[in-house]
């Protein structure tokens, strides 16, 4: 199959490391790839929009993964690719609604990453495209024990935590402890958070008369797990949150007020 590299994104951890998508040519879900799918290339001979042949697969699940990815060079695939583009099943001819269902089943691609720094960064992503504003991904650098970021909209200010862990209730007690905490021994949060040209500052957000909530973003089912000291513990689906991505697409009356109320009645 012939496509083009649709999104590209680096591990912040290890700089030789990356995972991307290819994009699909029907209205399904587009085609993840890792470093080992694309013969091990360095990220610099990678770029988006760059065309590529590959193998496609789909798992019993409906996830669909690249591999033996090819860059291609020569003249008789790209006319063969050229075909393809002019295909009216192509995303420059389709309208509008069936633009949204792109958008939809891109975003819905967050449900397959397995790795865990990757899962962190598409949700914070996914957050913002929900409509989030007021958004803040903490600094990785010494996060062990740590939330992942924090957001505030309305009245509503929450630290949430992304975890692939399946049981993580035991395994995150003490540091969901230590999230409470913080939310409410203090009238303002201070963290530190990286700049556009990769430093680092400080932020501090006033907390003063805030509801409150801790969130523990998974793949699981979305459910109250505790509510201390008017502090909500909230298990989060991913699921759920695209969901709410979906909603605010298609309902041109979704605004912040909307949003707050989803966000404060999600996992009842």
């Amino acid at each position: 199959m012939i496509s083009q590299i649709k999104k590209l994104c680096k591990d912040k951890n290890n700089e030789d490391a990356y995972y991307g998508f290819i994009r699909a040519l029907d209205e399904g879900k587009d085609y993840y790839f890792a470093k080992k799918d694309f013969d091990n290339l360095p990220i610099d001979e990678i770029e988006i929009g760059l065309r590529v042949a590959f193998t496609a697969n789909e798992k019993d699940s409906g996830q669909r993964f690249a591999t033996n990815i090819k860059i291609i060079k020569d003249q008789a695939t790209e006319n063969n690719e050229q075909s393809l583009s002019d295909n009216k099943s192509l995303a420059n001819k389709i309208d509008a609604k069936g633009y949204q269902t792109l958008l939809i089943n891109s975003v819905q691609q967050i449900k397959y990453i397995d790795d865990p720094l990757a899962f962190e960064d598409s949700v914070f992503n996914l957050l913002k495209v929900i409509g989030l504003n007021k958004i803040f991904q903490f600094d990785r650098d010494n996060q062990a024990g740590k939330a992942d970021g924090f957001f505030i909209i309305e009245n509503l200010a929450v630290m949430y935590d992304c975890t692939l862990q399946k049981n993580f209730e035991s395994f995150k007690e003490e540091q969901i402890e230590n999230y409470i905490n913080k939310l409410n021994q203090k009238a303002q949060l201070t963290f530190n958070i990286k700049k556009n040209d990769g430093g680092i500052t400080p932020k501090t957000i006033p907390l003063t008369g805030k509801n409150k909530q801790v969130w523990i973003i998974t793949k699981g089912e979305s459910k109250e797990i505790s509510d201390f000291d008017n502090v909500k513990v909230k298990e989060i689906s991913i699921y759920d949150l695209c969901e709410i991505y979906k909603k605010r697409l298609s309902d041109i009356t979704y605004d912040n007020e909307k949003l707050v109320n989803d966000f404060i009645f999600i996992g009842k």
